[in-house]
């Protein structure tokens, strides 16, 4: 009886489908999405899915997130576009974005829901992870709090993904707009890869981007095609300021890029209606802490004193790219572990750093070595500069806004002007080496 029931009851979730897709409401079943930006959407999420840190047998347990199984497990529920119109415009209701629903919104929900449900199951236990660290910094830098659904669209929630551009990171920085934000990058250290760091510049970023256009949707576009395609599609549409208006404008990938994101705040609010269920990590956010590293260290000497599993370090720690804490320039360079082994780590931090020295002492020498050809690099950069500039500060100034500027890196103006903080007040005189290409921004 019990078996006859279950029959009956799939049997009518596919009656319940095949209705949906032959509503005269819903239309066909397909629809085409931006060749570019669903292609870049799929290989993010497939790049996750062969990430080993999110194996079944590494870094995730095998709990879900759902209450109960309301569908059997290969059932993917469809609605028609009544349904999503409903959903998406509650949605909006309590949103700074205008999120509307139209066939290329559509076409990436089925991207999400249908096509890509298995890695979007492991996406979503990737947010107890990283949505409490955006949410935070969204929140002081009075951003939208549904920006936290960029990274996804970005990344997959991937924090070592690379785009075929060289992007890096949860939120996909180029190296160049990665320095403008502070965002190192060399042999030993990139920190695109740095939740914290890159979450940071990302809002400073947005913000920018937000005090040019006054549209979060602008922002988007501009985050991804560059402030100066959307000011050229803008002009193209005889000053709209829309971004559907502006829309055919874009280049191809950035058409997407929008509607890909309201698929995201849709699917990330309604997965569980998709019979979609989350992959849970065996640990949250909210079980991890930073702690400060004093003098160098590496990856091996936590593992072999205090038993922190090498997969878990550089998961949490994916800047640290091979598995050296340098010694701090000034201040102390930090570190995510899980809370038993950062009290560990306090309670045994003189015993880490005198374990094994010749570990640490190999990559210091290889380290500095990098820095050097680095460092030579950087001069050789320098000299192709001409034209020392005074900037005169004004109201609302910054060193991103600055940086973006000049095309040169906040570490940079910091470095020629011999800044010990970030606060910059109106009047103030910053030297600036402008570079022989012109100004930028």
């Amino acid at each position: 009886m019990k078996n006859f029931l279950q029959s009956g009851f799939f049997l009518f979730c596919v009656i319940v489908q095949i209705a949906c897709f032959r509503s005269d409401a819903f239309g066909e079943q397909y629809y085409s999405v931006p060749e570019m930006r669903a292609s870049r959407v799929n290989a993010m999420l497939d790049s996750l899915v062969r990430t080993t840190y999110v194996q079944p047998d590494r870094f995730y347990s095998e709990r879900t997130a759902s209450g109960g199984d309301v569908f059997p497990e290969e059932f993917i529920p469809q609605f028609t576009d009544s349904v999503y119109v409903s959903r998406i415009a509650g949605l909006a209701r309590k949103s700074r974005f205008n999120l509307v629903y139209n066939q290329h919104v559509k076409g990436f929900i089925r991207v999400y829901a249908v096509d890509k449900r298995k890695a979007v199951s492991k996406v979503l236990g990737l947010t107890s992870i990283y949505f409490p660290l955006f949410e935070e910094k969204l929140r002081e830098y009075n951003i939208p709090p549904e920006m936290k659904y960029l990274p996804i669209v970005e990344s997959a929630l991937n924090s070592t993904a690379v785009s075929r551009a060289g992007a890096r990171g949860l939120w996909q920085f180029m190296s160049g707009t990665g320095r403008m934000y502070g965002l190192q990058t060399s042999s030993f250290i990139e920190d695109r890869y740095d939740p914290t760091k890159a979450t940071v510049a990302a809002c400073e970023h947005l913000n920018d981007l937000y005090d040019m256009f006054g549209d979060w949707f602008l922002v988007l576009a501009a985050y991804n095609a560059g402030a100066g395609n959307v000011r050229k599609a803008i002009r193209k549409a005889g000053g709209a300021r829309d971004f559907w208006e502006i829309f055919p404008y874009l280049p191809q990938e950035t058409r997407g890029y929008v509607p890909a994101f309201i698929a995201v705040n849709y699917v990330m609010n309604f997965y569980s209606d998709h019979n979609i269920k989350s992959v849970e990590p065996s640990y949250r956010y909210s079980e991890t802490e930073r702690v400060p590293v004093r003098t160098a260290l590496t990856f091996e000497q936590l593992h072999e004193t205090i038993g922190v599993p090498m997969e878990d370090l550089a998961f949490l720690n994916p800047q640290y790219t091979a598995g050296l804490i340098p010694s701090p320039e000034s201040v102390p360079n930090m570190i995510r572990l899980n809370r038993r082994h950062a009290q560990m780590f306090r309670d045994k931090e003189r015993d880490i750093y005198a374990y094994r020295p010749e570990l640490v002492a190999e990559k210091e020498r290889q380290y500095a070595m990098a820095r050097s050809t680095e460092c030579q690099k950087e001069v050789v950069s320098q000299s192709r500069r001409s034209g020392r500039k005074v900037h005169v500060v004004r109201q609302g100034g910054s060193l991103s806004k600055i940086a973006r500027r000049y095309g040169c890196s906040v570490s940079q103006l910091i470095s020629w002007n011999n800044l010990k903080s970030s606060t910059l007040k109106p009047g103030q005189k910053l030297v600036v080496f402008k570079s022989v290409s012109g100004d930028r921004g």
